[in-house]
């Protein structure tokens, strides 16, 4: 049985760069830490079909009122990026996230590693359609 399609949402490129050196020996190209460690599209069932419910259960606007398409999501607290002046009181970002939740598929390996499903975002523009990765 193939492992099915998970969602993440991936740091920002300049996170990555500066968390790498940071700690140069840490793997951040790979399982978890590819997606920043703590955002993963929970919620989402990629082509899992329709989603079943009822309108009160179930909206095609996110939290924020946004559209989901794409689903977008942050790590924690936004990026964190700061300057040391800025230490200790960085603080993070408030509001809804801006980078589009992707899709990727795991590893048959079971090693946590997820090769990334270039370009493909978690979309729901649709309830019969249900969650798909689209472009």
């Amino acid at each position: 049985m193939a492992n099915p399609d998970v969602t993440y949402s991936v740091a920002l490129a300049a996170s990555v760069t500066a968390r790498k050196a940071e700690v140069p020996a840490a793997d951040f190209d790979a399982g978890c830490n590819l997606a920043a460690s703590n955002a993963p599209g929970l919620g989402i069932n990629m082509a899992g079909g329709a989603v079943v419910g009822t309108d009160e259960q179930f909206t095609l606007l996110d939290q924020a009122g946004a559209a989901r398409t794409p689903q977008d999501s942050s790590v924690i607290g936004g990026e964190g990026l700061t300057t040391a002046a800025e230490y200790p009181s960085s603080g993070g970002a408030a509001g809804a996230g801006v980078e589009p939740i992707l899709t990727g598929t795991p590893t048959t390996n079971g090693d946590g590693d997820v090769t990334l499903v270039a370009a493909q975002n978690a979309t729901l523009a649709s309830l019969s359609a249900g969650w798909v990765a689209a472009i």
